[in-house]
Formats: C-alpha cells, sequence, structure tokens
C-alpha cells in the first residue's frame, strides 16, 4: 500500500502486485487485480471484477469495469473486465464489464486507448490496438491485433474488425472491416489495403503482392474459399471469411487498390 495516495481509497481485498502507484482521490475495488508496476491517475475507477497485467498506464479518471449500459442488465450479475500487460489508457476512457454471468470484456497486451475512447460489454480487443480519441465500440465488437480505429469512429454492436485493419477518422461502421483492409467514408467502404500498417508489420515483398492478388480477386466477386495465394495472410483471410459474421463486410471500392500518398510521393 505504500504507493497509494492518502486519498486514494483501495479495498483490503484488492490484490496489488509489486511497485503499484494509485493516485490522488482514486477508487480501487474489491477483488480488482493490479499487476506488477502498474500505474493508477488520480480520480480512476476500478470496479470489482477487473484485472490488469503488469505495466499497464491509467491516465487520470479512467473508469473500468463499470456496468453495461445495456436496459436489461441485472446489477446483481457478477462479471468483469480482463485487460493485458502494457496497456495505456488514457484520460476518460471507459471500459465496461459483461453482460453475462461470469463474462468478461476483453482487452489485450500493449493497446493504446486515446482519450476518451470506450469499450462497451463483451468486446474482445486483441493485442496491439489503438482506438484513438472519442472512438467507441458498442457490444460484443471484436477488433483483430494491431487494427488502428482513427478519431470519432463509431462501431456497431457485433461487428468484426480484422487484423491490421485501418478505419479513417469520422466513419459509422456498421459492417465487418476486412483484415489488412482500410475502411472509411459514409457509407462505409473499404478502399483499399492497410499498407502502411502492413509495411510495418513486415508484409512487402511477394507477400504483399499476394495479398494485393487476393483483395483484388475478393473485390471482383470470386469466393473467399477460392481466393489465390497459399501464404500466411490469404490464409487468415479466407479463415476470417469463412468465420461466424452477424452483419456482414462492408463492401470492396471497385477500380485500382489506393495508393496511400506517402509511399507514392504525391
Amino acid at each position: 500500500m505504500s504507493g497509494a495516495h492518502t486519498t486514494a481509497v483501495v479495498h483490503p481485498a484488492a490484490r496489488l502486485g509489486a511497485d503499484v502507484v494509485i493516485g490522488p482521490h482514486a477508487v480501487v475495488h474489491e477483488g480488482v487485480v493490479l499487476g506488477d508496476g502498474c500505474r493508477v491517475g488520480a480520480g480512476c475507477v476500478l470496479h470489482a471484477g477487473v484485472t490488469l497485467g503488469a505495466g499497464c498506464e491509467l491516465s487520470e479518471h479512467v473508469v473500468l469495469g463499470g456496468a453495461p449500459q445495456d436496459l436489461a442488465f441485472d446489477p446483481g450479475v457478477a462479471s468483469g473486465v480482463e485487460i493485458g500487460a502494457g496497456c495505456r489508457f488514457r484520460e476518460f476512457v471507459t471500459v465496461h464489464r459483461s453482460t453475462r454471468p461470469g463474462g468478461i470484456t476483453r482487452i489485450g497486451a500493449d493497446c493504446f486507448f486515446m482519450f476518451s475512447s470506450h469499450a462497451a460489454h463483451d468486446c474482445v480487443v486483441e493485442d496491439g490496438v489503438v482506438l484513438a480519441g472519442y472512438t467507441a465500440l458498442a457490444g460484443h465488437v471484436e477488433v483483430g491485433t494491431r487494427a488502428f480505429l482513427s478519431g470519432h469512429v463509431l462501431v456497431h454492436q457485433h461487428v468484426r474488425i480484422g487484423r491490421l485493419a485501418m478505419v479513417a477518422g469520422l466513419t459509422p461502421v456498421d459492417r465487418d472491416v476486412l483484415p489488412f483492409g482500410l475502411l472509411g467514408r459514409s457509407p462505409a467502404v473499404h478502399y483499399g489495403l492497410n499498407r502502411v500498417g502492413l509495411k510495418r508489420a513486415g508484409i512487402e515483398g511477394e507477400r504483399y503482392r499476394e495479398l494485393e492478388r487476393a483483395w483484388r480477386a475478393l473485390r471482383d466477386g470470386i469466393a473467399p474459399a477460392e481466393l489465390p495465394g497459399a501464404g500466411e495472410e490469404v490464409a487468415h483471410l479466407r479463415a476470417w471469411l469463412a468465420g461466424p459474421s452477424r452483419r456482414g463486410h462492408a463492401p470492396l471500392r471497385r477500380g485500382e487498390v489506393r495508393r496511400d500518398r506517402d509511399e507514392s510521393g504525391e
């Protein structure tokens, strides 16, 4: 408890790892688990059922594990939030607990939620995901590894967002977002591959060209099971498209795959 400010309220049944720091006026409820080296900023509230991995950093007024915004939710239901190691949550981020008895809202490791972003009940967010300011995930949304959602993106419940996808700012997302793709505009369309994200992930050269051929084939109406290519990325795209979807994916823009300005020199 030596790392807790004198004005912080920490329940004696909370479990704190080594070198945890808790700021002024923060509230840590019963049963919360904080991994080694976590930093909890001033005014944060961590509700029962919240678990943070090692090295997480919460800026001021983050609220984790609050009740879902679901009119049918029974407040007596015990559920929780699990957050992986190394996550950073900036000011006023909120993550709600599951609606299901014993259910979990899951956030992976090394995620970055910028100020005032939100993940609702029963979301599953994989490792390395970035949510920019004011972006909000409705209930039961799934976000794949290293996806990037720009500012003011609103995601409808039950939408799936694939691995290494990027969503442009101010985009309303009411259908699934394909892995590796760029989504934007209103109504939203896929307008190419996420070239920058793929390059950062080391997907270049023939790996990228193979994925580009598969993307073009999908755009031209080829069935997912018949997409050309034997590489891991194309296999992942096929498997993802074969997975369960309640909303279907957003359309692919006709025409050439978009070239990003920073690579074309324009």
